[in-house]
């Protein structure tokens, strides 16, 4: 016994109403994408032009010294980039500089240990590292035990396990920054994210 299918004018009419939902639903998507691709530009072009608008304060220039070469360790650019300076081997700093207060930024400068942070086991020892990138079986990861940092490739026969790294520390947390330098170095970083030329005194992170 064969399938019977509508035909005629209503079949048709209610086919292409629903095909037409359908497609609108499609368009909507793409333009909430292309709109959403068009905010994230605009917001990348203001935060340029306002760096070239607000230029560097003292206080920013001290802080960008301190966050490219610290006197007292390893420095944050070595595994941070801001403002085209350093190295991209941690997380994005910009939007947690562009949002957070001068104390939370302290915070997170002070925290000892971070879950980026991996600890890989190979055949030929354990160091601790930061995965940049996966494809398929091959694997990108930031040789931390190493300064700077060495970019590692390694295929997943040859990492035996990776786990959180419970033993590395945070360098800035063994740097002992004074108060000063701490404000100067979050003064640069909230100029970098976000053009801002706010004056951050000792006591505003204490």
């Amino acid at each position: 016994m064969g399938v019977k299918f509508p035909t005629g004018r209503r079949w048709g009419f209610s086919l292409a109403l629903r095909c037409g939902d359908r497609w609108g639903m499609v368009m909507r998507r793409q333009d909430f994408f292309f709109a959403f691709a068009a905010l994230a530009c605009a917001a990348i072009a203001q935060l340029a032009v306002a760096q070239e608008k607000q230029p560097p304060t003292a206080q920013t220039r001290r802080g960008r010294d301190l966050f490219l070469k610290s006197p007292k360790g390893i420095a944050c650019g070595t595994c941070h980039t801001m403002a085209g300076v350093g190295t991209a081997v941690g997380p994005d700093l910009a939007r947690m500089a562009s949002l957070a207060t001068p104390r939370g930024l302290v915070a997170v400068i002070q925290m000892e240990s971070t879950e980026n942070v991996q600890e890989i086991k190979t055949a030929a020892g354990t160091f601790p590292g930061i995965q940049k990138q996966k494809q398929g079986d091959d694997f990108e990861i930031w040789d931390l035990s190493q300064t700077p940092p060495v970019l590692r490739k390694l295929t997943s026969k040859e990492i035996l396990s990776m786990n959180r790294d419970q033993h590395w520390k945070h360098p800035p947390t063994q740097a002992e920054y004074s108060s000063q330098e701490l404000a100067d170095i979050v003064g640069f970083l909230r100029w970098a994210a976000s053009g801002s030329q706010k004056e951050i005194k000792a006591a505003d992170i204490e």
